[in-house]
């Protein structure tokens, strides 16, 4: 009995099976790209299509998938022995030194191109990779590999292609996908292209590719001009950044040396002063805004700038050890109602910049609090009625002068592209 029942299970399943799902559904038919191996966003590389250029006005489409992927595949065994019977590095992989026998054969401002001779599908030629050097990981960065035999003819050049070809389809590739001077070997995670082409002095080059899909190593390669600018850019961000860190440790220093002559001379500087920038060459700008009251009896504003004036000078010199080595700049706006007065000083610690402003009334306006009625000289006036003592702006911006033996190196120049 218990027989019959798990005969009869096993004949539903299988009805199941070939009629779909219990909806009436069709059968799931897998697409060529799930068969290969293919997973999550490759599998739309079956309708998107990408184009391989092999020779002036000739393009062959193939699938997205045959040329690149967007999820990781690990190594097969088949693409490792493909790689073994090639005799070529593995593409796309670092490495802190060349294989033994690798010499480098074409030197340009970013790739190089290492090669030795090889022998591979029964071939003499020369097995090569396209390298950028990483001097600061201290590794050899690689793109593409490949093995190039030549040959006298274009014949004998596809006979070559075509005996690599035979042996390259028992290593198990996905599928044989055709161009027009070659074919593509569609492996999951290597791109494999076989091509025959004519070098500039004659001779036929039979030359079989290999890219992993799964890294970008050291990229393609580019013109030499492009690289050239390229080289360029690294070198300068290079040496900018070795520049920074050169002035940020000078830089550090003179505060150290600015720090240590303060305490030795009793400055006081401005402890409520605010950092507002930085200089072109990194030191720290230092301001201190106030407001005050110009003496009311010096008998004219004049009088009343020149007496606030000398004493916040006064003021700058004692707290930055500076003395004033300029006249003093004076301006009026146009309206004739404020005053402005600028002067530089100079010490060997500091530097600083020094501005006040303060209003100033026409002669032909009465001042502020007379009575129309009181006399010229404002006898009467109550003490509340009497002008209030002009209220003036000061402003102090002052950096650390570098100290002896402090001098920083020039900046790095980048050179212009051409």
């Amino acid at each position: 009995m218990k027989i019959e029942k798990c005969m009869a299970v096993a004949a539903a399943t299988a009805t199941a099976f070939l009629a779909g799902c219990s909806d009436g559904s069709a059968p799931h038919t897998p697409t060529e790209a799930e068969i290969f191996g293919y997973k999550g966003d490759d599998l739309a590389g079956e309708t998107n299509m990408n184009f391989v250029v092999t020779a002036p006005a000739t393009t062959n489409w193939v699938p997205e998938r045959v040329l690149s992927v967007l999820e990781h595949y690990e190594f097969t065994g088949d693409e490792l022995a493909l790689l073994k019977a090639a005799g070529v590095m593995q593409p796309c992989a670092p490495v802190s030194e060349m294989p033994q026998g690798y010499v480098k054969d074409v030197d340009e401002p970013w790739f190089a191109y290492w090669t030795k001779p090889a022998d591979s599908f029964g071939i003499s030629g020369v097995a090569g990779v396209l390298v950028h050097y990483d001097g600061d990981k201290k590794l050899f960065e690689t793109g593409e590999s490949y093995f190039s035999s030549y040959w006298p003819t274009k014949e004998e050049a596809e006979a070559a292609l075509a005996k690599i070809k035979t042996q390259i389809e028992a290593l198990g590739p996905k599928k044989f996908h055709p161009l027009d001077a070659g074919w593509i070997a569609e492996y999951v995670r290597l791109c494999v292209t076989g091509v025959v082409g004519m070098k500039a002095d004659g001779k036929w080059s039979c030359m079989i590719d290999f890219r992993d899909k799964c890294g970008a190593g050291c990229g393609v390669w580019e013109p030499v001009d492009m690289q050239q600018e390229r080289r360029d850019r690294y070198d300068y961000a290079k040496a900018l950044k070795a520049w920074k860190a050169e002035v940020d440790a000078l830089l550090a220093k003179n505060r150290e040396l600015v720090a240590k002559a303060v305490e030795e001379r009793g400055l006081e500087c401005f402890a409520d002063a605010q950092d507002v920038g930085t200089t072109p060459d990194g030191r720290v700008v230092k301001a201190v805004y106030a407001t005050g009251e110009a003496a009311a009896d010096t008998g004219s504003l004049e009088a009343a700038a020149q007496t606030f004036w000398d004493a916040r000078a006064a003021l700058v010199e004692s707290a930055l050890g500076v003395k004033f080595d300029g006249e003093i700049s004076k301006e009026q706006d146009p309206d004739g109602r404020m005053t402005a007065w600028h002067a530089s000083a100079k010490g060997d610690i500091f530097e600083a910049e020094v501005a006040m402003m303060m209003p100033v009334a026409p002669e032909e306006e009465p001042q502020p609090g007379v009575k129309p009625d009181a006399g010229e000289d404002g006898a009467g006036q109550s003490e509340e009625q009497r002008p209030e003592p002009p209220k003036a702006q000061w402003r102090v911006v002052y950096i650390e002068r570098f100290q002896q033996g402090i001098e920083l190196p020039p900046r790095p120049q980048q050179k212009s592209a051409k």
